[in-house]
């Protein structure tokens, strides 16, 4: 099978619509969590989402932003966001992304927005170190996509070996995984890269093929900076698009 991966959406349709175009024709999409939170679409993007059948789990905005996340967990700007988009969320939107699991498990992967060991926790996974845990916790499964950090990255772990490996993906790039290996993916952010490319970031995972491959694609930023300006959001939420940080 042939499957998208769109995490950390954050509201920005202009973006999801670009990445949607250029996955094209797709056995099943994934998202890793964050549908909204940060931009000015999140109905809009919560639609498409939900009509696509999108098998997504639930990240820590769209948590926030139906009250099964505390608030002050978060930086001001981000709270000025999440309060936004709760104003303005569809009942049935909100709904749905109550409904959304921690960790969605299938016969070959594992979904979560953060780390496995403590979901709703929402802990970082930013180094080999951290991913340690989570590898762990995987048992059977090989690999496990994430998302929450917006920065583009494989780990690949060799059973019985100490450490993993850090694989940088901010540029995009295809790898192919091996046997005797556990990874976990890391594709990305659809609507807010953090890894210094304000590219929007997806995946492509074929499980015939054996690969996983991290793209970039242009997408309307001034429409989405301009929405977010009219919205009265964050001065620094759509500043931040330009750079990719």
């Amino acid at each position: 099978m042939r499957y998208g991966i769109v995490s950390d959406i954050h509201g920005n349709l202009e973006a999801l619509s670009a990445v949607l175009e250029a996955i094209g024709t797709v056995d099943q999409i994934m998202c890793p969590g964050d549908i909204v939170g940060y931009g000015p679409n999140p109905n809009e993007c919560c639609e498409i989402i939900g009509d696509l059948k999108v098998i997504s789990v639930l990240g820590n905005h769209d948590a926030a932003c139906v009250g099964r996340h505390d608030l002050e967990w978060f930086n001001p700007h981000a709270q000025t966001a999440i309060l936004w988009t709760r104003d303005r969320l569809a009942k049935s939107h909100a709904d749905r992304l109550l409904e959304r699991p921690e960790i969605h498990s299938g016969p070959e992967f594992l979904i979560v927005h953060g780390s496995i060991t403590q979901p709703l926790e929402f802990d970082y996974i930013t180094s080999p170190w951290r991913a340690g845990e989570s590898f762990a916790e995987m048992d059977e499964h090989a690999i496990c996509f994430i998302g929450h950090t917006h920065i583009a990255e494989i780990y690949a772990y060799k059973l019985h070996h100490l450490g993993a490996d850090q694989i940088p993906k901010c540029e995009g790039g295809k790898l192919t995984l091996a046997p005797g290996f556990k990874y976990i993916v890391n594709c990305g952010s659809v609507g807010q890269p953090r890894d210094g490319n304000p590219l929007a970031s997806y995946g492509i995972y074929d499980s015939e093929e054996n690969t996983i491959e991290i793209c970039r694609v242009e997408y309307d930023m001034p429409t989405t900076q301009r929405k977010m300006i009219e919205a009265g959001l964050p001065d620094a939420l759509w500043q931040r698009l330009e750079y990719g940080m």
